[in-house]
């Protein structure tokens, strides 16, 4: 069973990343009220579920905030650059609230010290207390509605240690309340016990306050308590079996098999020759329109543990390998009825495979907050005035990739911002904008995720960039780079061209580090830049490393497996004569020459070459390569497999594949393949 202290701490860490986002557009845009009214939300949410869940100094400490937004949303506080910073603070040490529901003397101390800072900038130096009574008072000349809250809590309420005193006490605070306690249906006296929560509550509650407002108050408890919301109209009071269906008195069916005995007011009009029948029936239309749209289906939502989803993955790619099998079983057996079998359960795996997909794909924008809180911070300890600006936050890609693409990310950033952008004094030498701009895009490119990292900055140094290469021995001055080759040389392990060590960088760490985790992600990063004008690192990822469309190829018999995605098309090939150098070449292709690799010279497969081979065209990036090979099977669903330690560092190789007759097939890495073959022509 799901422990709730677990659950609570994974949602106010949520909570928190949606508090530093609103901190940190509100630094910018301190009037923006809705971004005011997001902070609010994330406290006021923070401080009813930790005092559901026993942290009681965390619902204090948060408590003093959520005042403080009631304050900024009354409009008798205004947001300062210095207040934001507070309140950042406030909200880093909230995660260390989190660790225990007993914070150490240490942390009590850390929070009586942020709470005095804030407290200075309350109205009038008056409590929490006090700023509620002022937002009441106001709040008492707007609309009021009813609301009828039906709460059932779980039976497991109390073992769990959840505490409905706070949710009610949350209620209170929106308005005027009238509570009424008894028992659920499940209560049975002969069979009672102790442990088990058989309470079910109805509230009725005067509010001024939006039915959205009402569903945050249950927001912790909402996947296991049956709670109901609805807005009682001030007539429904004057009918009684709405009030009595309300109650759960009477059946709602009950109650309208007794009124449709009755003569309906329709009727009664149409008798009597008041009304037209035409003319009702178009008044019973237009009422029944209504009503379907104020009735509408919430779409619920589950939070699932990484570790299921991996699991439900798991089984999906077994489940295309088991398919792959029985495909193969009715080729061979040349049976209909297999094929059959064979072609449903084919829609039924896709099908599960799309949906698994789904579950595990996350916006990338999901991790933009974290970035535009580091470039924050790191301006301010540089110095800096610089701005992040995103692109492409809807941009979704698999929850695995993504979480392996933070810490890339992270050090491309910060080299960004220190050896990118200039000081703002030298950017006025420059007659530049002080201020200077790092840009974080993604976006979909030809069945992959792009993802750019630019700035406006100094760009960099070619000249620079060879000197300290010779220097330390990677090239030597007989080799000839062009640009591109040039800047790859920042990869390169312990290589930095900082003239001083800092905090930020300057160790010859980082780069290098970021050149093996997209390497591990299958992808591939390549850099332009222009002096004075700034830099560009593109990454081009896969959107997921599970399951893939490949095409299947052969040599010698040997099977392996091209990423779909990257194909273009497939051409016959013929050589008259041999060539000396028969692993790679040139192929006429559209017009253009495009350099070709054999993998039967690649991989040293033994075998007659045939007289008409086939090649592959793909594009790696920018660049076309072909890959020739004996045979082209056609499309296949692969299951990526990690390979063993004896196989894990062949080039030309990312991964394996079971087939459906049990055999293996290689997964080409086309990147490796490309550089190669490029390196291969220009020898």
């Amino acid at each position: 069973m799901i422990n709730p202290v677990d659950t609570f701490r994974a949602e106010a860490q949520e909570h928190l990343a949606a508090l530093e986002q609103a901190l940190l557009d509100l630094e910018l845009q301190p009037e923006n009220v809705v971004q005011i009214a997001a902070a609010f939300r994330a406290m006021h949410t923070i401080k009813g579920s930790a005092g559901m869940v026993g942290f009681d100094h965390l619902s204090y400490f948060t408590h003093h905030l959520e005042s403080l937004f009631e304050s900024v949303r009354s409009g008798e506080i205004i947001l300062t650059p210095e207040l934001c910073q507070c309140v950042i603070q406030a909200s880093d040490h909230i995660s260390d609230l989190l660790v225990s529901t007993e914070p150490s003397a240490e942390l009590v101390v850390v929070s009586e010290t942020i709470l005095a800072r804030l407290k200075g900038v309350l109205p009038n130096n008056n409590n929490a207390a006090n700023v509620n009574s002022v937002a009441t008072t106001k709040n008492q000349t707007e609309k009021q509605s009813f609301y009828r809250v039906d709460i059932q809590p779980h039976s497991n309420s109390f073992k769990d240690g959840l505490d409905i005193f706070p949710i009610l006490r949350e209620l209170n605070e929106l308005g005027k309340c009238h509570v009424s306690a008894y028992f659920n249906n499940t209560f049975n006296a002969e069979k009672f016990d102790p442990e088990s929560c058989y309470l079910r509550l109805q509230v009725l509650l005067l509010t001024n306050k939006d039915k959205d407002s009402i569903q945050d108050v249950f927001i912790f408890v909402s996947d296991d308590w049956l709670i109901q919301i609805t807005k009682v109209e001030p007539e429904e009071a004057h009918r009684l079996g709405d009030l009595l269906v309300a109650h759960g008195v009477v059946d709602a069916a009950a109650l309208e098999a007794i009124l449709q005995s009755q003569p309906k007011t329709g009727e009664l009009l149409s008798h009597s020759g008041l009304v037209k029948p035409d003319q009702i029936q178009r008044a019973l239309s237009e009422q029944q329109y209504i009503r379907n749209q104020v009735v509408t289906k919430e779409e619920q939502s589950i939070r699932v543990a990484q570790h299921k989803l991996d699991q439900l993955m798991d089984h999906v790619g077994e489940l295309v390998i088991l398919q792959a099998g029985l495909d193969q079983l009715a080729l061979n057996n040349n049976d209909e009825r297999l094929f059959e079998l064979a072609e449903e359960l084919n829609r039924l795996s896709n099908g599960l495979r799309d949906i698994a997909f789904d579950i595990r794909m996350l916006p990338i924008g999901s991790t933009f907050a974290r970035f535009r809180r580091l470039i924050r911070d790191l301006c301010r300890d540089l110095g800096k005035d610089v701005v992040l600006e995103t692109n492409g936050a809807d941009t979704e890609l698999d929850k695995v990739v993504l979480d392996k693409l933070v810490e890339p990310l992270v050090h491309m950033l910060r080299n960004s911002l220190d050896h990118g952008i200039e000081s703002p004094s030298a950017r006025r030498e420059l007659d530049k904008p002080e201020k200077g701009i790092i840009t974080l895009s993604a976006r979909h490119h030809q069945g992959q995720i792009l993802i750019e990292i630019r700035d406006d900055g100094a760009g960099l140094d070619k000249e620079k960039i060879l000197a300290k290469a010779l220097n330390r021995g990677l090239i030597s001055k007989e080799t000839v780079l062009d640009e591109s080759s040039i800047y790859q040389l920042i990869f390169e392990p312990g290589f930095s061209t900082a003239e001083k060590v800092s905090d930020v960088s300057g160790r010859g760490v980082g780069m290098d580090v970021v050149k093996s985790a997209i390497d591990a992600l299958q992808g591939q990063i390549s850099i332009e830049s222009t002096k004075n004008c700034g830099t560009s690192f593109r990454i081009l990822l896969p959107m997921t490393l599970s399951i893939i469309e490949g095409l299947m190829v052969s040599v010698s018999g040997q099977k392996f497996i091209v990423p779909l995605n990257l194909v273009e098309e497939c051409i016959e090939t013929l050589e008259l004569e041999p060539n000396p150098r028969s692993d790679t070449c040139l192929v006429q292709h559209r017009g253009q020459l495009v350099p070709r690799l054999r993998l039967r010279e690649k991989f040293e497969l033994q075998g007659k070459r045939p007289a008409i081979e086939q090649t592959v065209i793909v594009r790696v990036g920018e660049d076309a390569i072909g890959i020739t090979v004996d045979e082209v099977i056609g499309n296949h669903q692969t299951v990526i497999r990690n390979l063993g330690r004896l196989y894990q560092n062949i080039p030309g190789v990312m991964g394996a594949t079971i087939l459906g007759d049990g055999g293996i097939a290689m997964i080409l890495d086309l990147l490796s393949l490309s550089v190669s073959s490029r390196k291969r022509d220009m020898n």
